[in-house]
């Protein structure tokens, strides 16, 4: 809907719908718009309020985040005028976040009302997945495209409600004919017998008998042993040989990655854990486009990944000098080729073969960074003739590139070794491995406002009961869905004080009890 509305007001298709981009094009046009005296106030007010006004999807009025208040309670007021000026020149550049394109989609079901109509002709089945964690404006959108001559089929899983915003629950209202699915082809008996019971909505879960059961185990730690609760866990995954299965995947996850000096967080189970860790396609500096790749990922994608990686950082250039196409619009891949190679042909055949040189030198480990940074300084800078290179100072540097290379390329691998075995076991949060299947999953009990597994104790020890509760419905969802990941082995490293007087009905629950310290003995 976003970009036939795009082209609907403007004639044009919308150069990018992307929040990096757009975060990085922003920050610019508000130095253009917005005079240093009004800025002062608008940054002491909040300095990331450029990042967070959004559109009311009714009216386009500035709002605090898609479901906030006004970001000025007075639209009179200089600041609001120039945000809402910033606002809409990000609108006719074409530069979009992903929430000015329901704001567009909500205009063009206004405008067009018989788009329903064309719609429910043209599809019979409409299949909603992950239908738990679609918010009310998401849900909105979907109901007014379809009549009821249309079968929508919305499929997910209420204990798996993880997302937290208000404004995502409740919105799916189960209706009858429903079915519910108890089977579970993922992990074993022994792991939906413990799972049953430590969720929002109790469930009749069978688990996989063609799975060998393996107890589920609690770890127990406390402050002085809390590193050694992940090579425990390697030595657990090595006990039961579960490095010979087929592709094995272990996994340790937790809820808080933030550094507490008096409370556990996942940095306290291993310091090397990066928080930062994701995925990105816009970095701040070129060296992030020119580092080695992953085994996995070339294997799995082939060689041209670094020729993808090169390019964007090349592109990215572009965009800091504000070079754009004939159609005033920001170089994409194939647009860049074909301009260099229509109107510049001795640079596009250079850059071709540059490419192939530095995505063999890059793969063997070796630094490119000077060569890439040469080709745009002098080969780019004379196709776009530009006056200087001031622009691009930050992006060409090295040094502060190092920690971003970290963060994001770092993949938190964690690698125990024993007995000439090594297995890797990768560090996340549960937002990061929802909908993954693991070997073996280590559950980490971190602080949220209380140590997260003492608030669900009671879940854990085989009972069930409703509660309405925020916290605990959170933590509920939260933990089921990184209790839900192994096929294998379940783990739960829990701080001694959180089971203290509740071993023995937690036996009785299914539960295997070792003490991390039992590793050295």
């Amino acid at each position: 809907m976003a970009i036939p509305a795009y082209i609907d007001l403007y004639g044009k298709r919308p150069i990018r719908i992307d929040d990096e981009i757009y975060n990085e094009t922003i920050l610019k046009e508000y130095y253009k718009i917005v005079p240093s005296r009004i800025r002062f106030g608008i940054e002491q007010k909040d300095p990331d309020i450029i990042y967070k006004m959004k559109f009311r999807l009714q009216n386009g009025d500035l709002i605090n985040g898609i479901y906030g208040n006004l970001i000025y309670k007075n639209k009179e007021t200089d600041s609001y005028k120039y945000l809402h000026e910033l606002k809409m020149k990000m609108l006719s550049l074409g530069v979009l976040c992903y929430e000015d394109a329901y704001y567009l989609a909500n205009y063009y079901l206004e405008k067009y009302s018989q788009i329903k109509e064309v719609f429910s002709k043209r599809f019979s089945y409409v299949f909603i997945d992950e239908m738990q964690d679609t918010m009310s404006h998401q849900n909105d959108i979907l109901n007014r495209l379809f009549d009821d001559s249309v079968v929508v089929q919305r499929i997910g899983d209420t204990n798996q409600s993880i997302y937290d915003n208000r404004d995502a629950e409740g919105t799916w209202n189960i209706i009858e004919p429903s079915l519910s699915i108890s089977e579970s082809k993922r992990f074993s008996r022994s792991i939906a017998n413990i799972v049953r019971n430590i969720c929002v909505d109790p469930q009749d879960l069978k688990g996989n008998p063609n799975i060998p059961d393996i107890q589920p185990t609690i770890i127990v730690f406390n402050r002085e042993t809390i590193d050694r609760v992940i090579p425990y866990f390697g030595d657990m995954i090595l006990r039961n040989q579960l490095e010979k299965e087929v592709k094995p995947i272990f996994k340790a996850v937790g809820w808080v990655t933030n550094e507490n000096p008096k409370y556990d967080t996942l940095l306290d189970y291993w310091k090397g854990f990066n928080k930062g860790v994701k995925q990105r396609i816009d970095f701040d500096h070129l060296s992030s486009y020119l580092t080695p790749l992953s085994p996995e990922d070339v294997s799995k994608e082939g060689a041209s990944l670094y020729k993808q990686s090169i390019i964007k950082g090349i592109l990215k250039s572009l965009r800091l000098m504000e070079k754009r196409d004939k159609n005033n619009r920001f170089f994409t891949t194939q647009s860049l080729l074909n301009f260099l190679k229509e109107e510049h042909e001795e640079i596009y055949e250079e850059l071709l073969l540059k490419l192939a040189k530095w995505c063999l030198a890059i793969q063997n480990g070796e630094d490119v960074h000077k060569e890439v940074k040469e080709f745009i300084e002098s080969e780019l800078k004379t196709v776009f003739n530009w006056g200087n290179n001031g622009k691009l100072v930050y992006f060409f540097e090295v040094e502060a590139e190092k920690q971003e290379i970290l963060t994001s390329l770092n993949p938190n691998i964690y690698t125990y070794s024993k007995s000439k075995t090594d297995i890797e076991i990768e560090l996340d949060t549960i937002h990061g491995v929802k909908g993954e299947t693991h070997t073996a999953t280590l559950y980490l009990e971190t602080f949220y406002h209380k140590y997260d597994i003492s608030r669900i104790l009671y879940y854990l020890k085989g009972n069930h009961e409703s509660t309405d509760k925020k916290r605990t419905l959170q933590n509920l969802k939260m933990t089921y869905v990184g209790l839900t990941r192994p096929t294998h082995l379940l783990c739960v490293a829990v701080h001694e004080e959180t089971i203290k007087d509740h071993e023995e009905d937690l036996k009785k629950a299914g539960w295997n009890i070792e003490y991390v310290s039992k590793l050295d003995q």
